[in-house]
This record gives structure tokens, C-alpha cells and sequence, in this order.
């Protein structure tokens, strides 16, 4: 059942791969900026960016933030940074070193969601199944505990105490204490049919 369940009727077309491709290019494409602006940061010339105003049509990213990637890849940290440049730049190991570790820390990260994307919502998942964090929140022993006083009134009730109570007898004591009456509770026409064991 489980399997017919899990089968996805709708083939994946190309837009799926196109977007993944897509989001992993500017992911590496962001690595690169970042990195140079942390071998920056780590020179002591501080927060880096490309020049957001630079080109002809000016944008929240700009168009030195693309034209700026083959100086950044080979380790110039000044490619596309609006002037005057501030001193004590990177030098090239340690952009290169900075690029080598922030694209594989961002790779990571992405393929860390992707894995968990397909599984909450690829074809592979699980339907009609609570998560560990729901069936805790209702089966779970907090809440087991928090209404023990309704699924056993007995042990956990408020007359549970008193009923547990041991009963105390004198040492003459021989009285017979009522027990449960044979047929309490039972309907009037289930009782009529009932024989007694003095009638029989």
C-alpha cells in the first residue's frame, strides 16, 4: 500500500532540472563574491562588495558584481570594488584559499537542503505519515502524563487517592464489606430474564 502510495504518477519534465542548475550556478556564483569579501575581511580591509551603482543600468547587485568574476577567479581582490579602494587588500593565496572555502561550505549547505526539499516534498515521501515532533505532541509522554487523569480515572483520578486508601479493621472486625452488586447497571429487560441462585 505503501508503495502504491509512494508512486508519482506526473513524469518530471525539464523545468525541474533547469531550476536546479539555475539555483546551484548563483549559488557558486555568490561564493565567489563572498569569499573574496571574507579574504577582505580576513586582511583587515573589512566588508567588501562590488560597486552596486557601477554600468550602465544600475541594480541592487550591479553590473560589476558580474563582470568583476574573472578578475575575483584569478585572486585580483580589488576587480569591481567601488573606489577609492581601501588598503591591505588579500593577497592571491588567500583569495583563493577564501573562494576554495566558502563555495565548498555553500555547496554543502545546498545540497544538505535539496536532500531534505526532495525528501519532505519529492515523489519519495512519506504521505499521510506524522512527523516524529506531531506524534510526540500527541502521544507522547508529556501529554500521556498531562491527561493520565482521564484515561485512567482510576490510578490517576481525583478519587484515585482516596480509593487506594487501605481500609482499617478492628481485630474483631468480621463484616462483610458490599461488594459489586450482580447485575448493577444493566438494563430492565436484561434483569427480568435473570435468575437468582435461590431460585434455582
Amino acid at each position: 500500500m505503501q508503495r502504491d502510495r509512494r508512486r508519482d504518477p506526473y513524469p518530471w519534465t525539464w523545468e525541474v532540472p533547469l531550476a536546479v542548475t539555475l539555483a546551484t550556478l548563483f549559488v557558486i556564483v555568490i561564493g565567489i563574491q563572498l569569499g573574496r569579501s571574507v579574504a577582505n575581511l580576513l586582511a583587515g580591509a573589512g566588508w567588501t562588495w562590488p560597486d552596486a551603482n557601477a554600468g550602465a543600468f544600475p541594480s541592487p547587485i550591479g553590473t560589476a558584481f558580474w563582470t568583476s568574476l574573472p578578475g575575483v577567479l584569478g585572486g585580483n581582490a580589488e576587480a569591481g570594488l567601488p573606489t577609492p579602494v581601501p588598503g591591505d587588500l588579500a593577497g592571491r593565496g588567500l583569495v583563493w584559499a577564501s573562494l576554495a572555502l566558502t563555495e565548498l561550505s555553500l555547496l554543502a549547505a545546498t545540497i544538505w537542503a535539496g536532500v531534505w526539499a526532495y525528501q519532505r516534498w519529492g515523489p519519495g515521501r512519506m504521505r499521510g505519515m506524522a512527523t516524529a515532533a506531531e506524534a510526540e505532541k500527541l502521544l507522547g509522554v508529556t501529554r500521556l502524563r498531562k491527561v493520565a487523569g482521564i484515561v485512567r480515572p482510576d490510578i490517576y483520578g481525583k478519587h484515585a487517592a482516596a480509593a487506594a486508601a487501605p481500609m482499617q479493621r478492628t481485630p474483631g472486625d468480621h463484616t462483610e464489606q458490599p461488594g459489586p452488586q450482580l447485575g448493577h447497571g444493566l438494563s430492565p429487560w436484561l434483569l427480568d430474564g435473570r435468575r437468582t441462585k435461590e431460585e434455582r
